[in-house]
């Protein structure tokens, strides 16, 4: 019999671990707490239309790419397509598209940031070469921090390669994007630093080489899996079955404990004991078996679902292929988007699907989100809250409409807090934590607890949020399991 591994929770980074540990034989039993797997990259279904719970469009596909090379080392089918044209940047003064093609980014860039046109372009540059050599040192499957050889990866025989990129990563390795601005004079240059900041990245305070990967992955190439992200976890979680683990849903997890060398599990449907544990969930069971306990600041979410009459497609988007997106900086004036919440207003436009899986046909689908603090919704009171949550949802669509009509074409909308987050997910934070130096480069999180035998994978575990990194942080968690507890 081989080594019994427990993973709590069925989002991306657990599913991943789980499917290259039962590919190597270990016994995998996933315990998820909700009705359906994916977590922060699955869905759930409202009014009977399924939603996305976070991320809609996926990185890495491309051929070789970091997510390509994992779902193919699965042997996984995953139907997906590229977008040329993801998204455009609503500045307080002008309109950036977001576009695949190097040579249409570079006409845009010209075209849109004129002030600071050579300045700009060579900024760009630099952050582009960076992103280069930063996917290089990723793809040896580097695992950070490193305190093991095997979480070296390939690294040892890139450096020898590739010196001239690892001086220029050591050069800006505590370099924040701020300090790249002011290299090139851009500091005060406030449309680019709008840009930047509408990326979700902070300039004063994110690293550089992670947050460089960030802002020109698009180039590389932003992907549409057919029926949403919750697609991928979907087939991990039947490869999972077809090794011969096994998945449970509605099996909340309520007790963790470690006696005699191995870990005891308690949930609803499940329980019994574990040589290995892999936490997924963000949420903590006992001290050292999450980074949910850690004094670093992780995002909340504010989140607003709705349907529009298909009409919307043809007359305001003009027929263009979903999904689509928009990312809003808001007016000033807004003050409470700058208060309760903060950053860019984030809609995305997809086809939707009822609760079975099915399109459809005349109707479309939004998602809006902005960034919340965790803190503070739980002091108001019922009224204040119901008051507060209408005058952010009231907000966002106002900074929504300035740039396009959706007013005529509304079907239905319904808007949640991090308390809805947490009533669902069991956790307030969705976001991972901000790409800061500390927590990207000098003081990284491992996926290794401080606990024997038990790992942390997901947003929490990687630099940066998203699914690329969830998936990644799964793979690092499986291989060092398989290094430090082989089978016998």
């Amino acid at each position: 019999m081989g080594k019994t591994v427990c993973i709590i929770g069925a989002g991306v980074g657990g599913l991943m671990a789980g499917a290259f540990l039962a590919k190597k034989g270990y016994q995998v039993t996933v315990l998820e707490k909700a009705t359906k797997v994916g977590g922060s990259a699955g869905s759930y279904v409202r009014k009977g239309r399924t939603f996305p719970t976070g991320a809609t469009i996926a990185f890495g596909l491309e051929e070789q790419g970091l997510l390509d090379t994992l779902i193919k080392e699965l042997q996984l089918d995953l139907p997906f397509q590229l977008l040329q044209h993801p998204m455009d940047i609503i500045l307080s003064d002008r309109r950036i598209s977001i576009y695949q093609n190097q040579k249409r980014w570079d006409e845009e860039l010209q075209q849109v940031l004129p002030e600071h046109q050579k300045d700009v372009q060579a900024f760009w540059k630099k952050l582009e070469q960076i992103s280069e050599y930063v996917y290089g040192v990723t793809a040896t499957g580097v695992s950070m921090p490193i305190s093991r050889p095997y979480d070296l990866g390939k690294l040892p025989s890139h450096a020898l390669t590739h010196p001239k990129a690892m001086l220029h990563l050591a050069r800006y390795a505590t370099w924040t994007v701020e300090d790249l601005l002011r290299k090139y004079h851009l500091e005060s240059y406030e449309p680019l630093r709008q840009l930047i900041d509408a990326a979700q990245t902070d300039c004063t305070e994110a690293a550089l080489l992670p947050s460089s990967l960030a802002l020109a992955i698009y180039r590389r190439g932003s992907f549409y899996i057919e029926k949403g992200m919750g697609q991928l976890c979907e087939l991990l979680a039947e490869r999972i079955v077809e090794l011969g683990g096994e998945l449970i849903l509605a099996a909340t997890v309520k007790e963790l404990t470690y006696e005699q060398k191995k870990w005891h599990v308690t949930s609803r449907k499940r329980s019994g004991e574990f040589d290995i544990v892999i936490n997924n969930t963000g949420v903590s069971f006992g001290k050292g078996t999450s980074y949910a306990d850690s004094d670093s600041f992780s995002w909340g979410a504010f989140r607003v679902d709705a349907l529009l009459k298909d009409s919307f497609w043809h007359q305001e988007l003009q027929g263009r292929p979903l999904p689509f997106a928009l990312q809003i900086v808001p007016s000033k004036e807004q003050t409470v988007l700058f208060s309760d919440v903060h950053g860019p207003v984030y809609a995305t436009f997809q086809p939707a699907y009822d609760d079975q899986g099915e399109k459809v046909p005349k109707e479309i689908m939004m998602t809006i989100s902005i960034h919340a603090n965790e803190d503070g919704w739980r002091k108001e009171s019922k009224d204040a809250y119901k008051a507060i949550k209408q005058q952010i949802t009231d907000a966002m669509f106002e900074e929504i409409q300035k740039v396009i009509n959706i007013k005529d074409y509304l079907i239905y909308e319904e808007s949640g807090t991090p308390l809805t987050y947490k009533k669902y997910m069991g956790k307030t934070s969705v976001g991972g934590f901000p790409l800061t130096v500390r927590n990207a480069i000098t003081k990284p999180k491992s996926v290794r607890s401080p606990l024997p035998q038990l790992y942390i994978v997901g947003e929490q575990a990687f630099p940066g949020p998203g699914t690329l990194s969830s998936a990644l942080s799964g793979y690092h968690a499986a291989r060092a399991i398989m290094h430090t507890h082989c089978l016998k």
